[in-house]
């Protein structure tokens, strides 16, 4: 009997981490470049099983069986698993934001009540940290909803959402004149980081700033974004919002990069390119799978020439072909 209770620590602590182990093998394995909810679902999933260990082996093998830990992985894989599967909108994901952190506030301090009456001796002290970062989620998600409830009321949104197929996207236009000045942002921005830039450019032209899928106040998209699913988003989101070309694209930093291969998929609707601190067309060579170059062999073949500094596309037939420079 006394070798079964000293199976108790191994168990919990091996437990922890096969489900800390199957997150980031999930993650950055079957799930990689997943959407929110596939890879939030994954992490869940994983954990929800490593606290499903602790209960079975538990009570098969050990002196002190942790039935209580069947709680926490039922929450864990039921809600994971319903992310995975049912894939809900953005409009469900930020309702879930309300409601995630103060449940996993709960079922951390019900953690430590069981933890204390189960556990004997110093294994309990081997939960502690794992209830810290649970407490520490539920604090950080909470703060991250009510600030970004803060900020939207403080910067309403302006323009309107249009449809691309499958997700909403934010665009706005102001202004009239020809050609449109298209402002693409950097990697982190949203369409606020144009705000003392667009009006000065409407005074000469119209103008449009508009936030990629996950950004600002766009719904996040199913598939991939990589370069050529954000060149075909925006190019759709102008089409559908009635703002025609030809275009003048302004690209910051990776903005820079969306852009060529804009110009290259469409390049009868480009007047011309203003490169703000844009990243080289070569930045990327050694980062093949980064969003801004990842391949999507349905719709374009791309490859860097490094001599020309260009990125060559060559697409399906419907869509054109050629250097962006």
């Amino acid at each position: 009997m006394p070798e079964r209770g000293r199976r108790v620590p191994l168990i919990v602590a091996g437990s922890l981490l096969a489900g800390f182990v199957a997150a980031i093998v999930l993650v950055v394995g079957p799930m990689a470049g997943g959407t929110e909810p596939r890879i939030t679902g994954s992490v869940l999933l994983a954990f929800g099983l490593g606290w499903g260990l602790i209960a079975v082996l538990s009570t098969r093998y050990t002196d002190q069986p942790q039935r209580w830990a069947l709680v926490p992985a039922a929450y864990m894989g039921i809600v994971g698993l319903s992310l995975i599967v049912l894939q809900p909108g953005q409009g469900v994901m930020d309702a879930l934001s309300w409601v995630w952190p103060p449940v996993l506030l709960v079922l951390a301090g019900w953690i430590v009540i069981q933890a204390r009456q189960a556990l004997r001796g110093r294994t309990r002290w081997l939960l502690y940290p794992v209830v810290v970062v649970l407490v520490l989620f539920a604090i950080g998600g909470g703060l991250e909803t009510i600030l970004e409830a803060v900020d939207r009321a403080a910067h309403p949104m302006t323009g309107q959402l249009v449809d691309v197929g499958g997700h909403r996207l934010h665009i706005s236009c102001t202004s009239s004149g020809s050609p449109t000045v298209v402002l693409e942002s950097g990697a982190a921005e949203s369409s606020f980081y144009w705000g003392r830039i667009a009006p000065a450019v409407a005074g000469v032209t119209k103008v449009c700033v508009y936030d990629r899928a996950g950004r600002g106040f766009s719904e996040a998209a199913a598939g991939p974004q990589d370069g050529v699913a954000v060149a075909n988003d925006l190019h759709a989101l102008l089409a559908a919002s009635g703002n025609a070309g030809p275009y003048v694209l302004v690209g910051h930093s990776t903005g820079g990069a969306y852009v060529r291969i804009f110009a290259a998929r469409y390049p009868n609707e480009v007047a011309g390119m203003v490169l703000l601190d844009s990243q080289p067309a070569d930045a990327f060579t050694a980062l093949p799978d980064y969003p801004c170059c990842r391949r999507s062999p349905a719709s374009a073949s791309c490859a860097w020439s490094t001599p020309r500094r260009s990125l060559i596309c060559r697409s399906r037939p419907e869509a054109k072909s050629g250097p962006i420079r």
